[in-house]
């Protein structure tokens, strides 16, 4: 209720809310949303299916906190009313009972991961998948066949805590990096470059053993229970080495991180060591404009940022990426609008939501058609898979890169070595 009063219910928040401009509706901006979670605290509202329709269209992309000014923390309140309706939601139990089961023994598992990703990954470097998009069979599987436009084109080798990452020739600090679940599996090419990057600036970083997923998901989904068993573990695993930054190429997982002192503060054992790892966390971009140096980079072509929503309104990191990028050389970023609104990815969100996700995919999609870049560059993998999707409806034959794969690469055009990394 102390978080809920803080609402005085200026309507800032309503024109940044994606699911707003879509709909208009004020039940789907944050306001609404809120207004209908004290209106069921207070016992003048029960859980209908309406109701609960409402919060589960939000995204938790948080682009209301960044504009609010009393702090309302929104993306609090809505873990804790995912976390009420999970146990006595008004729609049916059986589809957050399955979700649940999935994202505990399926996505917290690193195990479990791999093996359910091994077909996905095979299926993503099946040389006819062109083939099998054209036939208009994914029409016929539903939201899987959507799920489909997302996977990343040819994902390389998976990247797991304890694997070396490059090493700096001259050494001037060091860095732990958190590899996650989905990222870690799809994703693992993005950690290699990340390993590149660091060590062309003179960090040694490694992946600690013992790392899991970061719950990330888990608590949008309601389950803080969960997402709290694991963000202990996080904690004794990089406790193991205290004191260095521990790095993150993931928005999502680094917002999740950043907030462990939140997540865990009513437990006595662990509040005050969740808050010594959440002052260690730090976003990629975060750390590389920190450090000052100037690695020579050379990248001709134009390029466009689009912000994902847990880097640009939960950490508040905008100008970082930005930076970055300016200093390369050849390299016209090109900004677009509403290049911090919500691509539609969130997570989980294309699957549960399809249609909202398809909606703010398009309003993207838009934005790449009017640019026209070279390259999409993002930071978060949802968005990532999203935007490529976006790109592809948009007709684009523009790459779409993590910012540390654009890095890495234009340090290498920059000393005349190919994506290969060979003379």
């Amino acid at each position: 209720m102390e978080a809920l009063s803080r609402c005085v219910h200026c309507g800032l928040c309503v024109t940044s809310c994606p699911t707003y401009m879509v709909t208009g509706l004020e039940t789907e901006s944050p306001r609404g949303r809120i207004y209908l979670a004290r209106a069921v605290s207070e016992g003048r509202l029960a859980i209908t299916p309406a109701v609960q329709a409402h919060w589960d269209l939000c995204l938790q992309c948080r682009a209301c906190e960044a504009v609010c000014p009393s702090s309302v923390p929104y993306g609090q309140i809505i873990e804790k009313v995912r976390a009420q309706t999970a146990t006595r939601g008004a729609t049916g139990r059986w589809r957050p009972r399955m979700r649940r089961l999935l994202l505990r023994h399926v996505v917290g598992r690193q195990r479990s991961l791999a093996v359910a990703l091994a077909p996905v990954r095979l299926y993503a470097r099946f040389p006819l998948r062109g083939l099998v998009r054209r036939t208009g069979v994914l029409r016929l599987l539903g939201r899987l066949g959507q799920a489909e436009a997302q996977l990343p084109s040819r994902p390389g080798p998976p990247f797991r805590p304890g694997q070396a990452l490059s090493a700096p020739a001259d050494p001037r600090g060091e860095a732990l990096l958190f590899t996650g679940c989905v990222m870690a599996e799809l994703f693992g090419e993005v950690h290699r470059a990340t390993g590149r990057v660091l060590a062309r600036n003179g960090i040694a970083a490694r992946a600690p053993r013992g790392q899991v997923c970061c719950g990330a998901l888990h608590a949008h989904d309601g389950d803080l229970e969960f997402a709290r068993r694991l963000a202990r573990r996080n904690i004794e695993a990089f406790e193991r080495e205290p004191g260095l930054p521990v790095v993150l190429n993931s928005a999502g997982c680094g917002a999740a991180m950043k907030e462990y002192g939140a997540l865990l503060a009513d437990d006595p054992r662990f509040a005050e060591r969740a808050r010594r790892l959440a002052a260690r966390v730090t976003d990629l971009t975060e750390l590389l404009a920190s450090l000052g140096s100037e690695v020579p980079a050379r990248f001709h072509g134009t390029v466009t940022f689009q912000d994902p929503c847990h880097l640009a309104h939960a950490q508040r990191i905008t100008a970082q990426p930005r930076q970055l990028l300016r200093g390369i050389e050849g390299c016209d970023l090109r900004e677009t609008p509403g290049a911090d609104s919500c691509c539609g990815a969130a997570g989980i969100y294309g699957l549960v939501q399809p249609a909202m996700s398809a909606a703010l995919r398009s309003r993207k999609a838009q934005a790449l058609r009017d640019a026209a870049p070279d390259a999409v560059v993002t930071a978060n993998p949802g968005c990532q898979l999203q935007l490529q999707a976006a790109a592809r409806e948009a007709g684009l034959g523009a790459r779409v890169l993590h910012i540390a794969e654009l890095l890495d690469e234009a340090y290498r055009r920059a000393d005349g070595t190919d994506r290969a990394g060979q003379r």
